[in-house]
């Protein structure tokens, strides 16, 4: 049996899963649910792997998640046609929609697959934290030491902090309104002020830092207490 894969001729065995097919010839498919570990369940939950079956006269796309996808001989598929490419970067905006945004206190932080996806599929998503591995103790934040990872959006392989100095926003503020307020309240809870805030913000472009002083004041996150 053979399947085509963007245009390249494989080989495959009946029952195998074009995912498999994909992964045994180096072929990238991005996945988020699938655990190595565990080849007898393919839960095709997060649906990051889907790929478009390509067939002649077909009105709308097939796309099917290719963990789950049975190889058939002769079968088309496409990894990268732009179809697949806006569905995968629709289902990464609708899975971190609903991600717990800690990504300090995260077991993973420092090799954040969500990181790397909203890179590579330009969705600014998750904050420098998810790529930072200073956790815990080892966090500038934990230390009192002033840090706009948790408001920066990742992308730069948390550069500065994996090289012993903390964030400065090279990449600038994350866009992302929810994302951006766990991060602020984040640095509100750490004791951090407004005004520390906004002086290290000075980084930031004028209409940056316009809009998250803006932000800070109508939701009112930093403790007045503490300001004055």
């Amino acid at each position: 049996m053979k399947i085509v894969i963007d245009g390249e001729e494989y080989p495959c065995e009946p029952g195998q899963k074009v995912y498999d097919v994909a992964q045994e010839n180096d072929i990238y498919i991005p996945t988020l649910c699938l655990n190595e570990l565990n080849t007898g369940e393919r839960p095709a939950g997060c649906r990051m792997c889907l790929v478009e079956i390509v067939e002649e006269n077909n009105e709308e796309p097939n796309l099917e998640s290719s963990c789950s996808l049975p190889v058939s001989d002769g079968m088309e598929i496409s990894t990268k046609s732009r179809v697949v490419y806006d569905e995968r970067r629709e289902v990464l905006e609708l899975l971190l929609s609903e991600h717990q945004q800690d990504c300090r206190n995260c077991g993973i932080s420092g090799d954040c697959k969500f990181s790397d996806l909203s890179f590579e599929y330009d969705i600014d998503g998750v904050s420098v934290c998810s790529e930072c591995p200073n956790r815990k103790d080892g966090c500038f934040l934990s230390r009192g030491i002033i840090c706009l990872g948790p408001i920066t959006h990742s992308g730069c392989n948390a550069f500065c902090t994996r090289n012993g100095d903390p964030c400065e926003s090279c990449f600038g503020i994350l866009k992302n309104k929810d994302v951006l307020l766990f991060g602020l309240k984040d640095l509100d809870e750490k004791g951090f002020t407004r005004e520390e805030i906004l002086e290290a913000g000075k980084v930031f472009s004028y209409e940056e830092t316009k809009s998250l002083e803006e932000l800070i004041d109508e939701n009112d996150i930093f403790n007045k207490e503490v300001q004055e």
